[in-house]
């Protein structure tokens, strides 16, 4: 309860508005007072938040590593948005899909993506790559730096391409369990947002 949250505000250093943005109905939790944290991480010379994630996990991200993150809604459906549908902890290989999107202050864990200054496509805890039948599917990040993660994102024409295959993110179908790449047209199936760009 109280504590966890605590823990994990305190934790955060500079990134703790990057989790309620993860978390947005976080932001409201009381989590009294964190003065007694505080003072054990001086006390124990605790490492910051940043060193954690580049020494001992560097398949987690910092905000500041982020070009686009957040709910990633169809500009084609607008209702929908890209979802791991539950599948983000049960193995690797699994597909993401789409799914209506989630209210932007609630639960948004399952339909939060990021796309890193690197071109990696992710979920909070996965890094997205393509298979031979052009599914999307999610891995373990640790070998994040293979081309097969890398992909960019057109602001301007609002599009996803995986770099390897040259193919882009299509709009398949309401509540789709898998996504699928096709060759890159302009068309509206084809255009997405992302909450935050930075």
């Amino acid at each position: 309860g109280k504590q966890w949250y605590q823990r994990r505000v305190r934790g955060m250093d500079d990134d703790e508005e990057f989790y309620y943005k993860l978390r947005p109905m976080a932001r409201d939790k009381d989590v009294g007072s964190v003065v007694e944290r505080t003072n054990l991480r001086k006390k124990l010379q605790c490492k910051p938040y940043d060193w954690f994630i580049n020494n001992i996990a560097p398949n987690l991200v910092l905000e500041k590593d982020l070009a686009h993150y957040g709910q990633m809604r169809s500009l084609y459906h607008e209702a929908y948005c890209v979802d791991n549908m539950g599948n983000e902890y049960k193995g690797g290989g699994l597909s993401i899909g789409t799914y209506p999107c989630h209210k932007p202050d609630g639960a948004i864990d399952n339909q939060f993506m990021m796309l890193t200054k690197k071109g990696i496509f992710r979920t909070i805890d996965r890094c997205l790559a393509v298979n031979s039948r052009g599914v999307v599917t999610m891995h373990h990040c640790f070998d994040f730096n293979t081309s097969s993660f890398t992909w960019h994102y057109d602001i301007t024409e609002k599009t996803l391409k995986h770099i390897k295959s040259g193919l882009c993110f299509d709009f398949n179908k309401d509540m789709a369990p898998q996504m699928t790449l096709v060759a890159c047209n302009g068309s509206s199936q084809q255009k997405w947002a992302f909450t935050y760009n930075q």
